[in-house]
C-alpha cells in the first residue's frame, strides 16, 4: 500500500510539473525587437536563444527563461528581471538588475502588464490599460 501511495504521489507531482510547463508559452523563448508602436505595443520576431553569460546579443532582445526570469537589452545593455504569466493571456514584466557599457543608450524598458499573443514566430505585447 505504501508503494502505491508513493507511486501515486510521484506521478501526480510529475503531471503537475508537466501541466505547469505547458501553460508557460514564453518559457525558453528568445525574441528580437521588430518594432515599437506609438500606442506602446511592441512586436518581436522569434530569434535564436542567447547563451548567457558567454554570449552577447547583437540585437535588441527579450529572452524568457523557464524559472520566471527574463533577460532584455542589446549589445551594450543587459537587464535581468522576473515575469509572471496570468491565465488570461497576460504577462507581468518586473524590473531587475542591469548593467551597461559606457557610451550606451539604454533601450526603452518593457515594464508592467501586457496582453501577449504568439502567432507564427511573432510575439506581440500590448500594454494593459488600468
Amino acid at each position: 500500500m505504501k508503494k502505491f501511495i508513493l507511486t501515486f504521489m510521484v506521478t501526480a507531482f510529475s503531471l503537475l510539473a508537466v501541466a505547469h510547463a505547458q501553460t508557460n508559452l514564453l518559457a525558453k523563448t528568445t525574441w528580437e525587437l521588430e518594432k515599437r508602436n506609438a500606442d506602446g505595443s511592441v512586436v518581436f520576431k522569434k530569434a535564436k536563444p542567447i547563451k548567457f553569460p558567454d554570449e552577447q546579443a547583437k540585437f535588441n532582445f527579450l529572452q524568457f527563461e523557464a524559472d520566471k526570469n527574463y533577460h532584455t537589452g542589446n549589445s551594450c545593455f543587459h537587464m535581468m528581471g522576473t515575469y509572471h504569466i496570468y491565465s488570461d493571456g497576460q504577462v507581468e514584466i518586473s524590473e531587475g538588475i542591469a548593467d551597461m557599457s559606457s557610451g550606451c543608450d539604454e533601450p526603452k524598458a518593457l515594464l508592467g502588464t501586457f496582453d501577449f499573443k504568439i502567432d507564427k514566430g511573432t510575439l506581440t505585447l500590448v500594454p494593459v490599460k488600468n
